[in-house]
């Protein structure tokens, strides 16, 4: 086997590892949306050691995740494969799945006080539903952006490489 086709092979068995993490971190990201509802039942009354747990939890998965990944990205540099465009097609999906994350947290703290003050005044309610309705938003722009992503990396992967 020559050269280009050993390299080839490389980034295609690289790919495939950035879609297999990425599955992996829609798992680890959906358990954590699971886990903050079932924290949303114990409303008004929250553990807020409960949530720091769920927090690190999930941060700690995702960051494992994003490590990997970081060291595929790597690989694309002109350091090793040279392929510029997957070097940054996969840092900016690491940068829009750190700001969802970030945003997901934002919302899910918006979540919790509007739960816990949620007998005390209807003003602040519509006020935090139409926050909550813009990072509803906003979470979708990102998701949108992602799945982008993921589709260049796919037509990559089948198509160039």
């Amino acid at each position: 086997m020559d050269e280009k086709n050993l390299l080839t092979g490389e980034i295609r068995k690289d790919l495939i590892q950035v879609f297999y993490l990425q599955e992996k971190r829609v798992r680890v990201y959906d358990d954590f949306d699971v886990k903050f509802k079932e924290f949303l039942l114990d409303a008004p009354d929250f553990n807020p050691t409960k949530l720091e747990l769920i927090c690190k939890e999930t941060g700690n998965e995702m960051n494992c995740i994003s490590r990997e990944i970081i060291q595929i990205k790597l690989n694309f540099s002109p350091q090793v494969y040279n392929v510029p465009f997957l070097f940054n097609l996969v840092e900016r999906l690491q940068d829009l799945e750190q700001l969802k994350f970030k945003t997901t947290l934002e919302n899910y703290v918006l979540e919790q006080q509007r739960l816990e003050k949620l007998n005390k005044t209807d003003e602040f309610e519509f006020e935090l539903k139409e926050k909550l309705t813009r990072f509803k938003k906003e979470l979708n722009e990102i998701k949108l952006k992602i799945n982008e992503c993921l589709e260049e990396m796919r037509y990559e992967l089948y198509e160039n490489v």
